[in-house]
C-alpha cells in the first residue's frame, strides 16, 4: 500500500500502474532494510518518515530512469521531512547518512537484478551503467540536501526551549533518576499528580499546523477532566501530551466530546500516578498509536484500553502473522467471501456463540449465521470450540490489522 498515494496516482499515467506499484514495493524493501539495520530509526513517527522518504526516492528514481523527470526530487518534500523527526528524538546525523547508503545499496541490487532479467544482452551493459550513474547522482543530491536540512533543524531545535523540556521528558521516559522538583520546574507541569498521556498526529504529506495538533491534544485532555497540560511537538507531524489531575485519575472521553479536526488522530494511554504513571501512560499511548498506524480502521480517537490485546499480540509482527496463519488455516485466505466468514465467526464468538444475537447484530437470518460459521470452521479445519481463546485472538488481530497480519 502506497504511503504517497497522490504521487503514485500522478505517475501512474506516465509510467503505468505496474511500474508504479513496483517502485512502491522497492521503497518498502529499502525502508525494511534500513529499519532492520538501524534500530534508532525504527520508532513510530521516525519509521513512518523513513518509509515515506524511501517511497518518494523510489518513485522519483523510476521517473528519472524513464526520462519523465529531470529533477525528480524538487517537488517531493517527503524526502527531506525526516530530519525534523530525528532531531527531535536526539538521533545523530550519522544514522541518517547511513540510511541513505543502505537505501542506495538495496536499490542498486534490486534494479540491476531486474535489468539482468529483462534487458537484452546487447543493451544490458549500457542500461546498467545508466542505472548506476543515476543512483549515484541520487545519493549525492540526497546526501547534500539531507545534511543541510539536518543542520537547519538541529540549529532551530537547540535555540528552542522545547529542547530542554524534551530532554527532561526523555529522562523520565527512560527511567533515569531526576529530582521531581527540578523536572516539574523545567516542564512547568507537576509530575507528582495523576497523568493521562496522549499522542496526536496527522498523516499529511506536509508539516501539520502545530496549533492544530496542540488544540486537538488540549481538547482530548480537557474532555478527560485534566486541570493542566504539557504539550511537546515531536517533529513536524506529531505531538506528545500529558494532562493531570490532583485527586482522581483523568478518564478519556469519546471522539465526539473532543471535537477533533479532520485528518487528526489521537491515541490515549491509561491514567497513572506520579512519574511511573507519566511514563507508563505514554508507553500505552505509543502502543495504541502503533496499532492505529497499521489498523484497517480510521477512528480519530483510539484508547489503549480498547486496543491493549491487539497491541500486545502485535508487538512482534512476524510472530503475529505466523500465529494468525497457524490458528486460522485457510480462513486466513484472501477474498471478500473469506473475509465475511472471518467477520461472522468473530461476531459469533464476541456474543458467546449465540446465533440469534449474531444474526441481529449482522442483520441477517439465523440460518445464514449458522451456515457462515460452519463454512468458517471448514476453512479453518477444526471447530470453533477448539483453541477458542487463540481463535478469537487471531480473528481480533485480523479484524483490526488486516493485511498487516494476514499471510502474504
Amino acid at each position: 500500500m502506497s504511503l504517497l498515494p497522490d504521487r503514485a496516482r500522478e505517475l501512474a499515467p506516465l509510467l503505468g500502474p505496474g511500474p508504479v506499484a513496483w517502485a512502491v514495493e522497492l521503497g518498502a524493501t529499502m525502508a525494511d532494510r534500513i529499519i532492520s539495520a538501524i534500530p534508532e530509526l525504527a520508532a513510530d513517527a521516525v519509521a513512518v518518515e523513513v518509509r515515506r522518504g524511501c517511497e518518494a526516492v523510489a518513485l522519483g528514481a523510476l521517473a528519472a530512469l524513464v526520462g519523465e523527470a529531470d529533477e525528480p526530487f524538487a517537488a517531493m518534500p517527503e524526502v527531506l521531512s525526516g530530519p525534523a523527526e530525528v532531531v527531535a528524538r536526539g538521533i545523530g546525523i550519522e544514522h541518517m547518512l547511513r540510511s541513505i547508503h543502505l537505501a542506495h545499496a538495496t536499490a542498486t541490487e534490486v534494479l540491476l537484478d531486474a535489468a539482468a532479467r529483462v534487458i537484452p544482452a546487447s543493451q544490458r551493459f549500457r542500461e546498467m551503467r545508466h542505472i548506476s550513474e543515476l543512483l549515484f547522482g541520487v545519493v549525492e543530491v540526497v546526501n547534500e540536501r539531507m545534511a543541510s536540512e539536518y543542520a537547519r533543524a538541529h540549529e532551530a531545535w537547540l535555540t528552542s526551549s522545547t529542547a530542554l523540556r524534551m530532554e527532561t521528558v526523555e529522562n523520565i521516559l527512560s527511567g533515569n533518576p531526576i529530582p521531581l522538583a527540578r523536572a516539574s520546574r523545567t516542564l512547568g507541569y507537576d509530575v507528582s499528580r495523576w497523568h493521562l498521556a496522549v499522542i496526536v498526529w496527522t498523516g499529511g504529506p506536509t508539516a501539520a499546523d502545530p496549533t492544530l495538533l496542540r488544540h486537538a491534544a488540549d481538547a482530548v485532555l480537557g474532555a478527560a477532566g485534566c486541570a493542566s497540560t504539557l504539550v511537546l511537538p515531536v517533529g513536524a507531524h506529531r505531538v506528545w501530551a500529558w494532562g493531570s489531575r490532583t485527586a482522581n485519575p483523568p478518564v478519556p472521553s469519546d471522539a465526539g466530546s473532543a471535537a477533533l479536526p479532520p485528518d487528526v488522530r489521537v491515541a490515549t494511554g491509561v491514567a497513572g500516578l506520579g512519574v511511573d504513571g507519566f511514563r507508563r501512560s505514554h508507553q500505552q499511548a505509543s502502543h495504541a498509536a502503533r496499532v492505529a498506524a497499521m489498523s484497517t480502521g480510521a477512528d480519530p480517537l483510539l484508547h489503549y484500553t480498547d486496543l491493549d490485546l491487539v497491541a500486545m499480540l502485535s508487538a512482534d509482527l512476524p510472530a503475529a502473522e505466523e500465529f494468525v496463519a497457524r490458528e486460522l488455516g485457510a480462513l486466513a485466505g484472501a477474498g471478500e467471501s473469506v473475509a465475511m466468514m472471518r467477520h461472522t465467526l468473530k461476531c459469533y464468538l464476541d456474543r458467546d456463540r449465540s446465533l440469534a444475537r449474531t444474526a441481529a447484530h449482522l442483520h441477517v437470518a439465523r440460518n445464514t449465521v449458522a451456515y457462515r460459521v460452519h463454512r468458517a470452521e471448514e476453512l479453518r479445519g477444526r471447530p470453533a470450540t477448539e483453541r477458542r481463546l487463540q481463535l478469537h485472538a487471531a480473528l481480533t488481530l485480523v479484524e483490526d490489522l488486516g493485511d498487516a497480519v494476514l499471510p502474504t
